[in-house]
């Protein structure tokens, strides 16, 4: 069992938060490579990871000429993120659902790099193949596709199954992005 030890919660001035054994075995790559940031930073508690997008700098930003060399637009773009949502001490949620819930906030060209940049997590390969989408990360790339569907038609198609067969996580349902690509298609 890999584990790692650390602080998520939210302190207040009466209480310290305590710090948590998550077993990462237990965790889908993208939240584990979100634990193994988290747990590399020096007091292992949430703070600014840092994120890569999937394609280098010259196919998503369209002036780079302006403000990068080839040799850096040849790059994937880098960014800081601490888009961490608050976690009381007195939560009932378990460390490893609060993991999964962050981690599908990250947007699916995006993936989690480490707390440094020079650092990747060891599971970087596995965080970064990971696209499960949640119902409203499905519902904004239908969108994105030229093809909106209001929450109650999409969970009307799932509970009919003419949605993709998606897997659970905890409670949330997960889609991946080429079964929903290939639906699109039918």
């Amino acid at each position: 069992m890999a584990a790692v030890t650390i602080r998520l919660r939210w302190s207040t001035s009466e209480q310290e938060a305590p710090y948590e054994t998550v077993n990462l075995d237990e965790l889908t790559p993208r939240a584990r490579t979100l634990a193994e940031a988290v747990a590399a930073a020096p007091l292992q508690t949430a703070t600014d990871i840092w994120m890569e997008h999937d394609k280098p700098l010259h196919d998503t930003d369209p002036d780079w000429q302006l403000w990068h060399t080839e040799e850096q637009a040849a790059l994937p773009e880098r960014r800081p993120w601490r888009g961490w949502a608050h976690y009381p001490i007195e939560s009932a949620t378990s460390p490893a659902d609060y993991l999964e819930r962050e981690a599908r906030k990250i947007p699916p060209s995006w993936h989690v790099l480490g707390y440094r940049p020079d650092t990747p997590v060891p599971s970087l390969k596995a965080g970064a193949d990971d696209k499960g989408m949640t119902r409203d990360m499905v519902l904004q790339y239908l969108r994105a596709a030229g093809r909106p569907i209001a929450p109650s038609t999409w969970s009307s198609y799932v509970a009919r199954g003419q949605a993709p067969k998606g897997r659970k996580i905890g409670r949330t349902p997960l889609w991946d992005r080429s079964d929903i690509d290939a639906w699109l298609k039918s």
